[in-house]
């Protein structure tokens, strides 16, 4: 066990060749905005969108087309140091699509790029079976079984046993991070918190769940490309697992009462049918043992405070 705020593996990607995944979208660019330039980052995406293979050159990283959940890994070298799968597909159309995408793609990806030193795979929390308590700390031990949103939750829990039947399989050591709700940084599709933010900006209504409160533990861009290095750390086999999530527990309406005494702007709150996110506050302890606290105030003064004798 490390030691508590101990922050190791600060210097795990320097000068090494790193392959990563999902550059397109917030996490992922946020890490290639991070490690481009201190190490040799290829990017594997399809490159489809106009101007996106210029983007990465641009940015110091060498795009290599490619597809994982296809299996489409030909141009794609296999001497990587590290590997970053980032990528997901965060609303499959189909069962077929969603495990392709998150449970085939990546053991496939692995089983390709086999010769790594680690794997780092993001997963969600989301995978977590829902407590009867919402304010219930999840820890990477407990029960799985999550199924929110369609098909999305059931196949990242599918991705979670597939990267850890091919780490058993390859000898690759592997580190699963479970990631709660992202925020930072100026991103055309900023997230959970953005989008509810700007339909809060735009109509004045604040969306809550059918009943009870929403609880989640947000963690910013910032915080996320920190945890990549000691995250590499400690990959083993059978794989790891950290939560990814920041250090504050948020209630989803404490968040909208401190916008309001930011802007002045009183939100009208909605209890809404199909606004059932799960709630989730994940442990944070060992994300803090192997990296310290977070940078971020995550709730920027919105974390809940709860008698101790009602949390778990």
């Amino acid at each position: 066990m490390c030691n508590i705020y101990s922050r190791k593996g600060t210097d795990v990607l320097s000068g090494k060749t790193v392959l990563l995944t999902g550059l397109t979208g917030r996490v992922g660019g946020a890490i290639a905005n991070r490690f481009a330039g201190t190490c040799d980052l290829w990017g594997l995406a399809r490159y489809t969108p106009s101007g996106s293979l210029e983007a990465a050159r641009k940015l110091g990283v060498t795009p290599v087309r490619g597809d994982y959940a296809s299996g489409d890994l030909s141009a794609v070298p296999t001497d990587f140091a590290y590997v970053l799968h980032v990528a997901v597909d965060n609303h499959p159309q189909n069962a077929q699509m969603a495990m392709a995408a998150n449970s085939d793609g990546p053991a496939l990806l692995m089983g390709h790029c086999r010769s790594a030193k680690a794997f780092l795979h993001v997963s969600s929390t989301g995978v977590y079976a829902q407590n009867t308590d919402r304010y219930h700390a999840y820890k990477e031990a407990d029960d799985v079984g999550g199924t929110f949103g369609g098909q999305y939750t059931p196949s990242k829990l599918s991705g979670e046993g597939a990267v850890r039947a091919a780490a058993l399989l390859l000898n690759l050591p592997t580190v699963i991070c479970r990631q709660n709700v992202q925020y930072g940084g100026a991103q055309a599709d900023g997230g959970l918190i953005d989008h509810f933010l700007d339909v809060f900006v735009k109509t004045g209504e604040a969306f809550l769940p059918p009943e009870g409160p929403l609880i989640i533990g947000p963690i910013h861009e910032d915080d996320i490309y920190d945890l990549v290095e000691p995250s590499l750390a400690i990959a083993a086999i059978p794989p790891a697992i950290v939560n990814w999530s920041g250090d504050d527990l948020v209630d989803w309406q404490e968040l909208f009462e401190y916008v309001d005494r930011l802007t002045g702007k009183r939100p009208a709150f909605k209890r809404v049918a199909d606004f059932d996110f799960p709630s989730c506050y994940p442990d944070p302890t060992r994300r803090r043992e192997i990296a310290g606290p977070s940078s971020r105030l995550e709730g920027g003064g919105a974390s809940l405070a709860r008698p101790s004798s009602s949390r778990n």
